[in-house]
């Protein structure tokens, strides 16, 4: 009782810090838009998913927090070893198949017994991982960072023909023996981002979708 207490009397103040702050306000909003063309699933009670058009890769979240499961079957296809990946595990966004997955931390903090929408728990769970939370000028995407991997989408769909993107580190998959060039369904391409202020190119694997 003492925990949801404290959870009710410091909610407002979350909510308030939440509105002053630009990136994530719009953050919200702009995953809304995402929400209005392609639908989360529900999947269980209080888990809902957003999976990659291709089925090869998912965005998920619940009320403990975010995260991203792909396929590793196109990885170990080019050469990967999973047991070489921290990572590597069974996943049940893909019941039967070896999946990676990646997460950043969230708190629990909606009663399961409460219906909630989509949209519901990705505002209430997002100032928890603010830290996560980033901004893409190159691409004009927000981004939340999953260690080792990333999940992007647009500001705004209108002007943007990258709706959404699954993002993944590529060293450690190299280091366990995948050769990135030959990896299906996942772009190896070098991507802009800033680091210490300045723009520098780093590699990523990357799936693209338009979701119009």
């Amino acid at each position: 009782m003492k925990k949801i207490l404290c959870i009710l009397a410091t909610l407002p103040l979350l909510l308030t810090a939440c509105a002053l702050d630009v990136v994530q306000t719009d953050a919200i909003r702009a995953f809304g838009d995402v929400l209005e063309v392609f639908p989360a699933e529900e999947y269980e009670p209080h888990r809902w998913r957003l999976a990659a058009p291709d089925g090869g890769a998912w965005f998920f979240f619940d009320n403990m927090g975010f995260g991203m499961a792909v396929d590793a079957a196109p990885f170990v296809a080019a050469g990967a070893d999973l047991s070489k990946l921290k990572n590597a595990c069974e996943h049940n966004m893909n019941p039967g198949r070896d999946s990676l997955s990646f997460y950043a931390p969230g708190f629990d903090m909606l009663n399961r017994n409460v219906k909630v929408t989509a949209m519901t728990q990705f505002e209430v769970n997002l100032p928890y991982v603010r830290e996560y939370l980033g901004y893409h000028a190159e691409m004009d995407h927000y981004n939340l960072n999953l260690s080792g991997a990333m999940f992007e989408w647009a500001k705004d769909l209108a002007a943007n023909d990258k709706d959404i993107v699954f993002a993944l580190d590529p060293w450690p998959l190299i280091a366990a023996g995948a050769d990135p060039e030959k990896v299906e369904g996942w772009a190896y391409a070098q991507v802009p981002v800033m680091r210490d202020g300045k723009p520098v190119q780093v590699w990523k694997f990357l799936k693209i979708f338009d979701l119009k």
